[in-house]
């Protein structure tokens, strides 16, 4: 899909022709549904039932213009005399002066003779058609689609899609489906049914369906179990399934976690390899997903959601920290025809919109008393009906807890219920995660260390798995097990055969506690056990054996080390072994070398952070660094050098925010300057101040961003460094310009330009953001002017000289875009920047003059995809919210491309930062673009639907919103828009 799509477009290719060329172009169509299904077609025959309606001059127009990738017109002589070409180039003729011309084709049977008159001019490129067939001319068209992405077009079979063999992949969670499934049958069915909906394309239905329980009720085994038994069906109805489960990455360290691994291999199975291995971030790719997903019949199953929400201690429990992961959900629940199950210890948030209708939540229980009697008995126990009842009743009805205590008691008791009073569940906590499964350890524990060897061989085998936070591989496993033994660990282990080693797993997986992995010629791949009982055998050994953890974790960092050979270009996977020896070095004591040798040398490959830039893990990058926290994300591991910390810091904070995670990277922006102050290090004191400036303001905290950025003005001052001066003052001005203090934060602008002037005569004018941010502060009485005409068309402008302000400011940002052009390396931000103030002066000055919109489109369009472009989160609302208003104002008020589609990913954007400047805008922007009851405006029609809850709800919200931030630079701007709308 065209990076500057909003949103999934519904056909891949649209094709318009004269009828004299139809049987050709019919051919041509058929070769490009052979590759994409004639539902991704725009040809006429192809849609005959849909387009036998009224008003088809108007509905077929908004296919090419919104909802096709790439529009090919056929030209001839004769293109120009049909009604449909000339209906359908009017609007099409409107993309060419954008970023979306390079969704228009021109293919020509020989000469198209004179077609200026529907703007084609003769400079504009076309193929030849006239002596290729139907075949060629379809493989151009691919081509096309290619060179638009700059990969392989993403849904084009049987080279980027999966395979027969390979759409139906459940392989990490089918080992955790049970032979019999018991109490479900309630869960079971609704699965079935929200599958049989997906089948009949019914409607209303699921489109993402969330189990929440918590660890140990058994959601992996309801969702395997059913997984399993459509497998049983041949994946009856399915085009695609993919199942993850989250527990297989790693789930140690929540804070974390990431989506990356798993974004990567499921772009794959779905068909974008290249989007799967390129740069683009976790939320463009978690969008990519959903599409992909979403336009078939596929389910995708995610399993083990937590590591990726925020705990329920956190300010915002159960959010999801992960962008990609979030996008990919809402992007489901917003439009899917299949169908995503989730399980999670938490709620998610995220989806609360959709709760009610497409994404809703089920909460698991506890097994009932007669299915925990079932399950009991099941597993071998025996006992009378009264027993098994108040021991069913003794565990709460949990799942895991009854599943090790049949186990047990089957094991070591000849399953006789009366040993249960050997489990002390009286001494679980109530409040702790599995309190009553790790009373059954302990039980355990203490039956397998009566048992002399043999049971010391089971229990060195469960503390091995207390090692890691996913599967332990076999080669990870033979590192542990090679002599000399790890003291007070393997000595039981190191010294038997393996044929004795299976003996013991063999009665390990018996007994439920672990899952012995083989691949078809029976060699071990790995063992695995639930979350809980990992947890449980790790915080035994970290806290009982100290010497042992740390000598075990060496040893794994030592092996993967040496073994992991990633070479000059490595993909993900060939990383991920060095991540996972960072945890390991980190857990033996020895971060500093961790720090040095794996993390920064052959991970960040040094300054060039390859990881991050070249293969955009900024999630994977995260989980490595957190391993160097003792607390995250404000205290660093004393093991390390200072200035180490003091990079880790640093790093961590812009980790952070580059995901999206902006609150929780203020703490460590702000200990990375004080540490910076406190070794009177100036430079980097008064840049940490400045971001942290520039941090909070996104966030909005006004004052503290004013404060820090007074702050960061000293340090500069302190440094010396000529090159700080001025662009501190900018982040100063920057922040007293939202706080409403419009004259001082002038005369630091000005300040700050003169400067730049005395240190680069060549560049008198401020350029880059510092320039967008004093040209911002230049627009503002225009821009006041021009809200004020649009909510009272019978307003006058009261200052004639604010469009001379707003040429003024053109004039500026076309200077300054062209020293940018020349210089080697200039930010695609810088860029996206200076065509937003070119766009926000014209359409200024349009709405000023009361003129015909002409140049702003191209101007901010730019200006929108560059932001995309430059991977700038944080900054994208800005454009959005510019190209909201002439989008309004051009009359696409509400739909695909329009108003309300471009408000509402601004709202997506800054909700998920918190950026509540951006939110207090976007409710401004609302209720003056849609909130209008004067028809004299032209804004909005008596009739229409207000697109959220109300006007006054969106004025209120922003008035709370710009008093709670101290965000006083829009006062004025409510004022006018609540007496307009609200006559107050």
């Amino acid at each position: 899909m065209s990076t500057d799509a909003d949103t999934p477009r519904r056909f891949d290719v649209a094709l318009s022709f004269p009828g004299e060329h139809r049987e050709f172009v019919k051919q041509v169509a058929g070769h490009l549904a052979a590759q994409f299904t004639t539902d991704r077609v725009l040809y006429d025959k192809y849609h005959q039932a849909e387009f036998a309606a009224p008003d088809l001059d108007v509905y077929l127009p908004n296919l090419y213009r919104t909802q096709s990738e790439l529009i090919v017109l056929f030209l001839c002589p004769e293109y120009a005399a049909k009604r449909w070409c000339r209906l359908e180039w009017r609007f099409i003729r409107q993309m060419l002066a954008t970023v979306e011309a390079r969704r228009i084709m021109f293919l020509s049977f020989g000469n198209p003779g004179d077609v200026t008159e529907l703007g084609i001019l003769s400079g504009d490129g076309y193929i030849d058609i006239d002596t290729s067939n139907a075949k060629e001319i379809a493989e151009e068209i691919l081509k096309r689609l290619s060179l638009n992405q700059g990969i392989t077009p993403p849904r084009k079979p049987p080279d980027s899609t999966p395979t027969p063999a390979s759409r139906f992949d459940i392989s990490r969670i089918i080992k955790y489906a049970p032979a019999e499934l018991i109490g479900r049958e309630a869960e079971t069915k609704l699965l079935s049914d929200a599958w049989a909906k997906v089948r009949n394309a019914a409607a209303p239905r699921p489109h993402v369906l969330t189990f929440v329980a918590l660890g140990g009720e058994g959601k992996t085994s309801l969702v395997a179990k059913w997984a399993a038994e459509l497998a049983g069906q041949d994946w009856s109805g399915c085009d695609a399934v993919f199942a993850w489960s989250f527990y297989s990455q790693g789930t140690r360290e929540q804070a974390a976690a990431s989506s990356d691994v798993f974004l990567k291999e499921a772009l794959t199975f779905f068909g974008d390899a290249a989007m799967a291995g390129s740069a683009q971030g976790a939320f463009d790719k978690g969008r990519r997903l959903a599409q992909l997903v979403g336009e078939r019949r596929a389910l995708l199953i995610l399993d083990g959601l937590e590591p990726l929400q925020y705990a329920p201690t956190s300010p915002t429990p159960g959010e999801l920290k992960d962008q990609g992961l979030a996008a990919l959900l809402k992007g489901l629940a917003a439009t899917s025809h299949g169908l995503c199950v989730v399980t999670t210890r938490y709620s998610i948030p995220d989806l609360r919109a959709y709760w009610q209708t497409t994404a809703p939540e089920v909460k698991l229980t506890r097994l009932s008393k007669d299915a925990g009697v079932a399950l009991l008995k099941r597993l071998g126990v025996t006992g009378n009906q009264k027993e098994f009842a108040a021991l069913v009743e003794d565990v709460q009805g949990h799942a895991l807890t009854l599943n090790l205590l049949g186990a047990y008691l089957h094991d070591a008791h000849a399953g006789d219920i009366r040993k249960r009073d050997l489990v002390k569940f009286e001494e679980a906590d109530a409040e702790e995660q599995g309190g009553h499964a790790f009373r059954v350890m302990d039980a355990y524990v203490l039956s397998y260390e009566s048992e002399g060897e043999k049971g010391k061989r089971a229990l060195a085998l469960l503390r091995l798995l207390g090692l890691f936070d996913r599967p332990a591989t076999a080669d990870c496993l033979a590192a542990l097990l090679k002599a000399p033994a790890v003291p007070g660990l393997t000595g039981a282990l190191v010294r038997i055969s393996e044929a004795q080693r299976n003996v013991a797993l063999t009665r390990l997986e018996t007994a439920k506690l672990l899952t012995v992995n083989r691949d078809a010629a029976g060699t071990l791949v790995s063992l695995d056990a639930h979350p809980l009982l990992r947890e449980y055998f790790a915080r035994q050994l970290r806290t009982r054996q100290p010497e042992a953890w740390r000598g075990s974790h060496r040893r794994l960092y030592e092996h993967l080390c040496a073994s992991t050979k990633e070479g000059d270009q490595p993909t993900l996977e060939d990383l991920q072994p060095l991540y996972q020896s960072v945890a390991h070095g980190c857990q033996a004591g020895w971060q500093q070398e961790a720090c040095d040798k794996v993390f920064f040398s052959r991970i960040q490959r040094g300054n060039e952070i390859y990881s991050v830039r070249k293969l955009g893990a900024l999630g994977s990058n995260l989980g490595a660094i957190a391993c160097f926290f003792e607390t995250p994300w404000s205290r660093v591991s004393p093991a390390l050098t200072e200035a180490d910390q003091a990079w880790l810091l640093n790093a961590a904070a812009f980790t952070l925010r580059a995901l999206g995670r902006l609150t929780e990277a203020l703490d460590p922006m702000r200990a990375a300057t004080e540490w910076a102050a406190k070794k009177k290090d100036w430079e980097h004191a008064a840049a940490g101040a400045s971001n942290l400036s520039e941090l909070e303001l996104t966030l909005g905290e006004v004052a503290g961003a004013v404060g820090d950025a007074e702050q960061s003005v000293t340090y500069a001052d302190r440094s010396g460094d000529a090159g700080m001066w001025n662009i501190v003052r900018t982040t100063h001005a920057d922040a007293l310009h939202q706080a409403g203090r419009r004259a001082e934060a002038e005369a630091r602008f000005r300040e700050a330009e003169q400067m730049q002037a005395e240190s680069q005569p060549g560049y008198p004018l401020l350029y880059s953001v510092q320039g967008f941010q004093y040209c911002d502060l230049l627009l503002t009485e225009a821009e006041r002017a021009a809200w004020e005409l649009l909510l009272n068309s019978k307003s006058e402008v009261r200052n004639p000289k604010l469009v001379e302000a707003c040429r003024a400011v053109e004039q500026r940002a076309a200077q300054t875009l062209k020293w940018e052009e020349g210089m080697r390396g200039a930010p695609i931000l810088d860029f996206a920047l200076h065509h937003l103030t070119l766009g926000r002066a014209a359409l200024y000055a349009v709405i000023l003059e009361k003129s015909e919109i002409q140049n702003p489109k191209s101007e901010i369009d730019q200006a929108v995809a560059g932001l995309r472009r430059a991977g700038t989160q944080h900054m994208i609302p800005l454009g959005l919210l510019t190209r909201a208003w002439l989008r309004l104002l051009t009359g696409a008020r509400i739909g695909p491309e329009s108003a309300q589609s471009d408000l509402d990913e601004a709202w997506d954007i800054a909700e998920r930062g918190p950026m509540r400047l951006f939110m207090a805008d976007i409710h401004l922007h609302r209720a003056r673009l849609f909130g209008m009851r004067n028809a004299d405006s032209g804004m909005r029609n008596e009739g229409a639907a207000y697109p959220w809850e109300s006007p006054q709800a969106d004025l209120a919200a922003a008035e709370k919103l710009i008093n709670a931030c101290g965000y006083h630079g829009r006062d004025e701007e409510l004022a006018d828009a609540k007496k307009a709308i609200l006559g107050s």
